[in-house]
């Protein structure tokens, strides 16, 4: 855990896609592009076969206990009646055999990652057994799991492997580097022939703009992606900057500290210039002199304890925590590549979050400035998600401590959706659909945004953003089946 942690969100979340998808003009991806045109439907006898999407006619004969959508390459999960779970495509033909391991699936350049994982409980050998000197006995046994990824479409395997359930897990968080490169697991990979071919291993860091941050014994090396040789090297970090002010060198140290030491640091010093390079992008040297500053301003630069990079910007983000408890939040200030110290910038596509996903930059005040609210009104953490842009979720609590939450436009100063919900689910950036819960324990409805009206005449228990609805029939009996979110169809049997 970190003591004031913060990163920056490029992809928060995964929001699924209406009947619009993201287009991806490269001549790989336009190959591997399908229309899905099923969808699995619950019947009355509480199983689910796949339907077209249109017509509601079943497209194969086979009934599974539980299904998932199709993902845009044409594959889905499902489970039969003994619990083993297998992945079919969209002929139904399965194409990872049932098992009791359970399985995932992530899309990425038009390729199907899976991951396949079993819990179970390994005998441990004599030597690694565990003594508990109090006398409650010996443990033998450990749980460990065992993990499969691969490429559904060519059956490639990228790693087998058995860990302890305490360890160290995998996950298919794979990243689109370009449309024929992928970065996963610390490892660059370039697609060829639906297949992954490693090209650099032991990458520390994955930068923008295809680069990326390599470790060693010399320190941090900065790496462009089809360049052999190093942008910068024999980087390290540091926790000091130093510039000059007219006759003084203003020193600031510890900035960025951290309770624990990062992978990469939060400041890089080139040590044969002098240059230092801010998270999160490395991508330009913070000025070595203030150029440009009023006395007030250099009071507080003598204070800030963080320092971002605001990637496509020339600023530099400087942060003083303001430990009054009624603010409990930074003051702000910006600095410029040439030295030049502003207390206000213009809007860009950057986020700084914490480390639990909750906003910290741009500030309340920046969001919704204290002309535009109720002088009684108290906030919680402002959440954003990307695509939303002008948009930030805002939760309040009145001066009777009812707290609710609504959906603020920054740019127009006005409510999109009023501060009246107990809560606000995003479902889809794109097309602005929410799930809205009146109240709390309440059911949740779906909303259009963008027409600025509620869609369908039913609410459920909980909505997911591919659809998944859950209907509580009585005190005993809860279902699941999907929904189109943009039209409120349901795919269910009356």
């Amino acid at each position: 855990m970190k003591t004031i942690a913060f990163s920056i969100l490029f992809m928060l979340t995964s929001i699924t896609a209406c009947t619009q998808e993201k287009k991806d003009n490269s001549p790989d991806v336009l190959l591997k592009k399908k229309t899905i045109k099923s969808v699995p439907f619950l019947t009355k006898q509480n199983d689910f076969i796949y339907v077209d999407k249109t017509s509601l006619k079943a497209v194969t004969n086979q009934k599974f206990r539980t299904a998932s959508l199709l993902t845009p390459t044409g594959f889905a999960i499902v489970e039969n009646d003994k619990n083993e779970y297998a992945a079919i495509d969209e002929n139904g033909k399965i194409v990872l055999d049932f098992s009791a391991s359970e399985i995932n699936l992530n899309v990425i350049n038009g390729l199907t990652f899976y991951k396949r994982e079993l819990e179970y409980v390994k005998k441990m050998p004599i030597w690694k057994w565990e003594w508990n000197i109090l006398g409650g006995g010996i443990q033998k046994e450990k749980n460990y799991h065992n993990i499969e990824i691969g490429v559904v479409e060519t059956k490639q395997i990228l790693l087998h492997k058995d860990v302890p359930y305490l360890d160290d897990s995998y996950y298919l968080n794979f990243i689109p580097v370009d449309e024929n490169h992928i970065f996963w697991n610390g490892t660059l990979y370039e697609i060829k022939k639906n297949r992954l071919n490693k090209i650099e291993h032991n990458i520390t860091e994955l930068l923008e703009n295809k680069r990326f941050i390599k470790a060693s014994n010399a320190g941090f090396s900065l790496y462009e992606l089809n360049h052999k040789k190093p942008i910068h090297n024999g980087l390290e970090g540091v926790e000091t900057l130093s510039m000059q002010f007219e006759k003084e060198t203003i020193v600031l140290n510890e900035i960025n500290k951290e309770r624990y030491t990062p992978e990469v640091p939060k400041l890089l010093l080139d040590s044969e210039t002098n240059a230092v390079y801010p998270f999160p992008q490395y991508e330009k040297v913070f000025p070595k002199e203030i150029t440009k500053a009023t006395a007030k301003q250099i009071d507080f630069i003598r204070k800030t304890t963080l320092v971002y990079s605001i990637t496509n910007s020339p600023y530099f983000l400087l942060g003083v925590f303001n430990y009054d408890h009624a603010i409990w939040a930074f003051d702000w200030l910006y600095i410029d590549t040439k030295g030049t110290v502003v207390d206000t910038i213009d809007t860009y596509n950057f986020k700084v979050m914490d480390q639990v996903g909750n906003l910290v930059w741009p500030d309340r005040k920046m969001i919704l400035p204290n002309r535009y609210m109720d002088k009684n009104w108290k906030f919680g953490k402002i959440n954003s998600y990307e695509g939303m842009g002008d948009l930030y979720i805002i939760p309040i609590e009145d001066e009777q401590q009812f707290r609710t939450k609504g959906l603020w436009n920054r740019r127009q100063h006005i409510w999109e959706i009023k501060p009246e919900y107990h809560e606000i689910s995003v479902l889809n950036t794109e097309n602005q659909i929410y799930a809205l819960q009146k109240e709390q324990g309440g059911l949740y409805a779906l909303y259009d945004n963008k027409n600025i009206q509620y869609i369908g005449s039913k609410a459920y228990q909980s909505i997911n953003s591919d659809g998944l609805v859950t209907v509580k029939l009585n005190a005993e009996q809860t279902i699941y089946y999907y929904i189109d979110i943009c039209s409120g169809k349901e795919y269910k049997e009356n």
